[in-house]
């Protein structure tokens, strides 16, 4: 058998070495372009990266909190502005204040007054003048004023009431006399108990204040009896203190 190659082998030998440089030829002219996306892809991957690791500018930050800052602010002063009062006269609140300072102010004047006068006419031992809120309490002891089991005054009354009277017109206060006893019974054809004695005594000191041109829709007496003691009614002591006249001044309702 002849070895001589075939014409297949023969077209392969001659053309093996063209085909080779025909393929390096193509790998050269398409390896720039793989190149060329490769470099395409690493530039788009970098640049997208460095968009999501870019941080934030603080510098441009403090801008959105002060225009926070200012929104409420200006909202604050809104409000303020709806609810004032441009017509310059005080607030319902602010007038419910004054008046309680100005009264407060008007009965610490009275008191001092009060015990100021007594005391110059030498009568602080029968007075003793006291605040309460909304109150000035002037307590006349009985013997000031009255003998034991009388509606009259005695001697000495006419200089405590005076004295009393001269306060009293400088004002305009509300006046409450309220008379008391001690719990010894009492029964006589004038005064059947304490309750008719101590309306009585409280009645004649109304009726000296009008008298000397005190409104007498400025007053009032209320008899109080035995039924508020300061003190018990088991001693001498005790019962001196819860026999008196009480007046009790207040500002007008």
């Amino acid at each position: 058998m002849s070895n001589e190659p075939t014409l297949n082998e023969l077209m392969e030998r001659s053309g093996g070495p063209q085909a080779k440089a025909s393929d390096a030829a193509a790998n050269l002219h398409r390896e720039p372009h793989r190149e060329h996306r490769g470099a395409s892809a690493r530039l788009f991957g970098h640049g997208v990266a460095a968009l999501h690791d870019q941080p934030v500018d603080e510098e441009d930050s403090w801008v959105t909190t002060y225009m926070d800052l200012l929104t409420l602010l200006l909202v604050l002063f809104v409000i303020l502005l709806a609810n004032a009062d441009l017509s310059g006269s005080p607030s319902p609140s602010e007038q419910v204040l004054q008046a309680a300072a100005e009264q407060s102010a008007g009965l610490a004047l009275t008191e001092s007054e009060l015990q100021a006068q007594f005391a110059s006419s030498g009568l602080a031992d029968g007075v003793e003048v006291s605040t309460s809120p909304g109150k000035v309490n002037i307590k006349l002891k009985d013997k000031i004023l009255f003998h034991s089991g009388e509606a009259e005054f005695n001697q000495q009354a006419a200089q405590v009431m005076q004295t009393l009277t001269e306060v009293l017109k400088k004002n305009q206060l509300f006046i409450s006399v309220e008379g008391h006893t001690d719990n010894i019974p009492i029964s006589n054809q004038r005064f059947p108990s304490n309750w008719e004695l101590s309306a009585a005594r409280a009645s004649v000191v109304v009726r000296f204040l009008a008298e000397q041109g005190i409104a007498p829709e400025r007053m009032r007496a209320v008899g109080y009896a035995d039924s508020a003691p300061l003190q018990t009614n088991t001693t001498a002591a005790g019962r001196s203190e819860n026999r008196r006249v009480n007046v009790v001044l207040t500002e007008v309702e």
